[in-house]
């Protein structure tokens, strides 16, 4: 009797985490790829954010030990950010964090956006599960799809991919 072939079921994504259709179109791709190289599908956690899930992450990141100057090209937007961060240092983390939104939405009502994820154009990947040639496979799969840039980040350990 023959055996069907193996389908890959689809990619994971976290609870709470959206994906415009253009976007996860080609996470699928990109999914699709991996799959056939590792019979291993790829975990999204994080996608389109609003002001307060992207200062939920920046908050995370500052209290990692991360230096979002290295990480984002917006400086001055950054600092901007940082400085509500510092004002608001012993401050219950829910107090810190809504000071950071106030500041991300101003930004975003002015029509700065320091991250991709605000404007519908990026997903992080988990990567820490990944063994060397489980991440070759996968920025082999999205160099293959076209239109993605690949951005290794360790604090917290993922990749982040902005697509175009």
């Amino acid at each position: 009797m023959p055996t069907e072939p193996w389908t890959p079921p689809p990619y994971e994504v976290l609870p709470g985490v959206t994906l415009p259709a253009p976007i996860a179109a080609k996470v699928e791709r990109i999914d699709r790829g991996y799959a056939r190289r590792t019979r291993e599908h790829l975990v999204i956690t994080s996608g389109t954010r609003d002001a307060n899930r992207q200062a939920r992450a920046m908050f995370t990141k500052l209290r990692l030990g991360d230096d979002l100057l290295k990480l984002y090209r917006n400086k001055a937007a950054v600092q901007e950010i940082t400085k509500a961060y510092r004002a608001s240092s012993g401050k219950p983390p829910e107090q810190v964090v809504a000071a950071m939104e106030a500041v991300i939405q101003d930004q975003i009502d002015r029509g700065i956006y320091v991250s991709a994820h605000l404007r519908r154009g990026a997903v992080d990947v988990r990567n820490r599960t990944m063994s060397p040639k489980e991440k070759r496979a996968f920025l082999e799969s999205a160099s293959e799809v076209g239109g993605v840039l690949v951005i290794e980040e360790t604090t917290p350990a993922h990749y982040h991919l902005q697509i175009d």
